[in-house]
């Protein structure tokens, strides 16, 4: 499976305990920065979050119940085997 560097280091932002969260019609994608100098959150936009969900290799925490609302994904089997191999 040919994965793009940006695919990958979401990968591995995730396995490293970065928290991404993805829209429940699956469309659009968040990473939740932490600063800490401030102590705010700061959401960016993570465009790569909808194509590895479609490949498998990543799944949502939880079962989504609203297409507008936002939930947390890890990584899959798949996902966590992926990026070892790298």
């Amino acid at each position: 499976m040919a994965l793009s560097e940006v695919q990958l280091i979401t990968l591995r932002r995730i396995q490293n305990g970065t928290k991404h969260k993805l829209r429940g019609d699956r469309a659009i994608g968040l990473e939740m920065r932490r600063d800490i100098s401030a102590c705010n959150r700061k959401d960016i936009t993570c465009r790569s979050l909808a194509p590895l969900m479609r490949a498998g290799l990543i799944e949502f925490i939880t079962h989504p119940t609203d297409k507008s609302r936002y939930y947390e994904v890890r990584l899959t089997a798949t996902g966590r085997e992926l990026i070892e191999e790298e």
